[in-house]
């Protein structure tokens, strides 16, 4: 195997972890990919996601997939980011190589986000809507915690290790299975950190 592990410090800044969470989401989103193209069949249908196919004037736009955690919680998934949405509070945008979310106080959309040009509903939020943001992203990072541990118990270790192996370009910085996970643990509980951080840098 060729992927580069890397470990993290529990005493980095806010930036840091802001760069990392770019890092983690850009290979988690790679690996979804993967795992719709997995050879033994699609893995994200296999756990229930719908799959949302673009109108026949846009051929080129790839799938939304889109799954419903709960009553109330759903997930889409998109090459350029991800989707939250939580009734009781709105929705999130968390781009993927921005990682900070943005906020919509809507539980559905009024247009699919085919295209980063479909998401002018989400914006910076304000105070109240950062508590929101803290905590859906939280959830969001529960449940990809959750579907990784699930896929390497069910596909096995070295399923996820083959993934890692087309994703490990020699300039990525690459996380093992194992490290993701821990790393997604970190940034989990260094969350309001992280968006608190985002406000002081803007302000300046």
């Amino acid at each position: 195997m060729g992927v580069e592990v890397k470990q993290s410090s529990k005493k980095s800044y806010p930036s840091e972890r802001v760069k990392t969470g770019i890092e983690l989401l850009s290979q988690q989103i790679w690996c979804w990919g993967r795992d719709i193209l997995r050879v033994d069949g699609n893995w994200l249908i296999d756990l229930g996601f719908e799959v949302i196919y673009p109108p026949v004037e846009m051929e080129r736009v790839k799938n939304i997939y889109m799954y419903q955690i709960s009553e109330f919680q759903r997930i889409m998934l998109r090459g350029f980011g991800v989707f939250f949405t939580d009734d009781r509070y709105g929705s999130i945008f968390v781009p993927r190589y921005e990682f900070i979310p943005k906020f919509a106080p809507v539980n559905g959309f009024n247009i699919l986000p085919w295209g980063v040009d479909d998401v002018h509903e989400f914006n910076t939020p304000n105070a109240v809507e950062k508590e929101y943001c803290t905590t859906m992203l939280g959830e969001l990072i529960d449940w990809i915690i959750t579907y990784e541990e699930d896929t390497l118990a069910i596909l096995g270790l070295d399923y996820r290790l083959d993934v890692l192996d087309l994703w490990h370009n020699g300039k990525r910085r690459v996380f093992s299975p194992q490290d993701s996970i821990s790393e997604w643990i970190q940034i989990r509980k260094d969350i309001e950190k992280i968006l608190n951080f985002q406000d002081s840098s803007i302000s300046h």
